[in-house]
């Protein structure tokens, strides 16, 4: 929580050389009962005007030109460092007018004295957009000198009002490369990221599932962990976890409602402003530090280097999984440039985790690790030997572990549970046990990838939206029913290399319906139908998705099997139509 509290004058005066014009026993006594236990954040003349350190309280100095050096007063150059200093704590400000001026987009309350009096002075209380406060206590008080004090609370978006305000954004701004829009929000919030050490995963395939292994297994050992993984495929607040338990609708409310401000304030101060998906990273690190998080894990949401999520400096260990061709309008046009891009969330002699794969990528990290004095640890996958499998999970073997059972369905997902094995085995500061690293792997959950949704007939959902996602699935799909014979179900984005994800899947099916995704940048049903005809000789575009999985049902028939795949931005729909028609 972030307090402003302040007395002014009918013509807005807070002080006159330095000095409080009026003495107010009461305002005192006031100040001193709400500030009690917490931490002030002043500039050098307010606390020179004090002259002392206050009993009880600690004190922070804001000043370019004189350092105090007292008990329990510590003095920063500027107001961001006085957040991060103040941590998770309760911060009240408390003047002069400059720092009330930066603190304003910043306060959740105000805590205000207006004085029914004019006075001499040279310093004022900023003005501020009343209507963007709520009145909720206001005592008038008679004497010599008339006032009242008044509380103003932020009014807060509802949770509606704040989804509405990202979806205008994300219609306004696309994706801007660059981090600087990032790091100014951020640091205008005292940099809450720095905070919490982090697990950091990049990679074009596998980091939803590397990060809910990875968290699961730390859940196990006993840690608080958060977690930020992007899109959302069920439900909008999965993104922002804590423990397994998403962020509330009055959170993420709350927290949207001061970064608009925030960013309303750097607007009007000519600083450019971050998009949709920077502006809900910057709310994943302050409400998962605001959380108490012992540590986090989070997933770039594209590329490395230049995402949202690299602005982070605590890093514990980086994670590599599968890279393939995606996104090359942003990340480059060869496998190399990719590999470089994702390699990019590298930190100088911070351990990095790499899931083995193609020469190339292989070569383009080693190369980055040794620049970086990086200490490489590489998953080869043929170390990984699945000796069960079924649809509700599989068994495997990696190096000398044995009979790991792991509750994620598809051969892949082995693999991927090595690299978040190997991961964990890097955090010496969260040391994980065997047996924690087992229950973790039986117990977790992760949605929307090769996920059975139905018996009978067989539906399997996934998000193979690119060529080496479709590579995997294709792998998947010939294990369980190796003469193909299925029925698919696919939609696609047009960005997206869906003639390479048709060759590799529309040839194992022997029917395929598709659909039109709810995305801005959705191919249409019947141009991706066109498009897969030249893989397969039956393809059928629907209207919507209740209407193609129905027909999906009708040709699959109660013991055949459905793969329904592509971007994930559908497979909500999916699953509601499957809950609306079973």
């Amino acid at each position: 929580m972030i307090a402003l509290i302040a007395a002014y004058a009918e013509n807005r005066v807070i002080g006159k050389d330095g000095r409080i014009p009026w003495d107010i026993p009461a305002e005192k006594h006031r100040f001193r009962d709400l500030t009690m236990g917490h931490v002030m954040v002043m500039g050098r003349k307010t606390y020179e005007e004090i002259g002392r350190p206050l009993p009880g309280r600690e004190t922070i100095v804001v000043s370019r030109t004189k350092k105090f050096n007292e008990p329990h007063c510590t003095t920063v150059s500027n107001l961001p460092q006085a957040l991060a200093l103040a941590g998770a704590q309760d911060v009240f400000i408390c003047g002069g007018a400059q720092l009330y001026r930066e603190a304003l987009p910043l306060a959740d309350i105000l805590y205000l004295t207006e004085i029914h009096a004019h006075f001499d002075g040279d310093t004022q209380f900023p003005p501020f957009d009343r209507a963007a406060f709520v009145e909720t206590e206001r005592t008038d008080v008679a004497g010599d000198i008339p006032y009242t004090f008044v509380t103003c609370r932020r009014r807060a978006m509802n949770y509606a009002q704040a989804r509405d305000s990202i979806a205008r954004l994300t219609a306004q701004k696309g994706i801007v490369p660059g981090l600087g829009p990032m790091r100014t929000l951020l640091a205008r919030l005292g940099n809450p990221q720095d905070r919490l050490p982090f697990v950091h995963i990049a990679g074009t395939n596998g980091k939803g599932s590397t990060l809910a292994m990875t968290a699961a297994m730390l859940r196990a050992a006993g840690y608080r962990v958060g977690t930020y993984a992007s899109p959302a495929v069920f439900h909008e607040r999965e993104c922002w976890q804590v423990n397994g338990e998403m962020i509330s609708e009055a959170d993420y409310a709350a927290w949207m409602t001061r970064l608009c401000a925030l960013c309303d304030a750097m607007q009007a101060d000519g600083q450019a402003t971050p998009t949709a998906f920077e502006l809900e990273t910057v709310l994943a690190f302050c409400w998962l530090a605001q959380q108490g998080c012992d540590i986090a894990v989070i997933e770039c949401g594209m590329g490395g280097r230049d995402d949202a999520t690299n602005v982070i400096r605590t890093t514990a260990v980086s994670v590599l999984t599968s890279i393939g061709m995606d996104h090359m309008k942003f990340l480059g046009t060869t496998i190399e440039e990719i590999a470089r891009a994702k390699g990019g969330i590298c930190k100088p002699g911070i351990p990095v985790v790499l899931q083995g794969q193609d020469a190339q990528v292989m070569h383009e990290i080693e190369v980055l690790c040794r620049e970086t004095d990086c200490p490489l640890t590489v998953v080869h996958p043929e170390d990984c030997i699945v000796t069960h499998t079924d649809a509700h999970g599989i068994v495997f073997d990696y190096l000398a572990d044995k009979r790991i059972a792991l509750s994620l369905p598809g051969l892949v997902q082995a693999r991927n549970a090595a690299t978040a094995i190997t991961a964990v085995r890097q955090l010496e500061q969260f040391p994980v046990s065997e047996d924690a690293i087992r229950r973790g792997l039986r117990a977790v959950q992760w949605n929307g990838r090769m996920q059975q949704l139905c018996d009978h007939p067989v539906l399997l959902i996934d998000g193979a939206h690119n060529p080496n996602a479709a590579a995997r699935l294709r792998e998947e799909v010939l294990h369980r029913w190796p003469e193909g014979n299925v029925v698919e179900i696919v939609g696609v984005l047009a960005d997206k290399d869906f003639s390479e994800v048709g060759r590799l899947m529309a040839p194992l099916a022997r029917h395929i319906i598709t659909v039109t995704p709810d995305n801005p940048r959705a191919l249409a049903a019947d141009a991706l139908a066109d498009c897969l005809r030249q893989f397969c000789d039956s393809v059928t575009p629907a209207d919507s998705v209740p209407q193609a999985l129905k027909a999906a049902f009708d040709a699959a028939g109660n013991d055949g099997a459905i793969v329904a795949f592509g971007s994930l931005s559908w497979l909500h729909a999916l699953r509601q139509a499957v809950e609306d028609l079973t």
